[in-house]
């Protein structure tokens, strides 16, 4: 992490996969482009939090580190970056 930057919040939308929302997101905390992250499979499994995510029936969240910051995605489509 390259300094402490306020929290983002990016809604995943029908216009974006939820994996496309974590990286706009992360990118958008390390005010970097898109290209320059670690790949997220590095990280995490994508189809499995795909699945997760959009499959839940339940509410919850999914939580993981990624490019050192932390990321939590709700089932309901949101995805914080702290």
């Amino acid at each position: 992490m390259s300094g402490r930057s306020p929290t983002v919040i990016e809604v995943h939308g029908t216009d974006q996969s939820i994996i496309t929302a974590v990286v706009r997101a992360v990118a958008t905390a390390e005010r970097q482009p898109v290209e320059t992250l670690p790949p997220l499979a590095d990280t995490i499994n994508p189809d499995a939090l795909t699945a997760c995510i959009t499959d839940s029936n339940t509410s919850g969240h999914v939580a993981f580190d990624y490019s050192g910051y932390r990321v939590v995605v709700d089932t309901d489509g949101t995805v914080t970056v702290e």
